[in-house]
């Protein structure tokens, strides 16, 4: 597991949240092959146009389990651990 912010360890939901981030490169990725792929020959491509899509599906898995977990944590009336952290950094 990795270490959370506070020192412990990181939630499943946090965990989740950092890698929705992180896969964000990806994504951007994807989509540019995509439009790439309209317009250019398949070895100018970053990636096969099919794992592009199958990237972007994943991306959109992501980020509804992600906005599942979050509306599990509202539902039972908890904040998460790293958004709690956040507003004392800020305060």
């Amino acid at each position: 597991m990795l270490p959370g912010h506070a020192g412990g360890l990181a939630s499943p939901m946090r965990l989740l949240e950092m890698l929705s981030d992180r896969f964000g490169l990806f994504e951007a990725l994807a989509d540019s092959t995509i439009k790439l792929h309209r317009r250019a020959a398949s070895d100018e491509l970053s990636m096969d146009p099919r794992v592009a899509e199958a990237v972007l599906e994943f991306a959109d898995d992501l980020r509804t389990a992600r906005a599942g977990s979050e509306a599990w944590l509202h539902a039972k009336g908890l904040t998460p651990r790293w958004h709690q952290a956040a507003r004392e950094e800020a305060a």
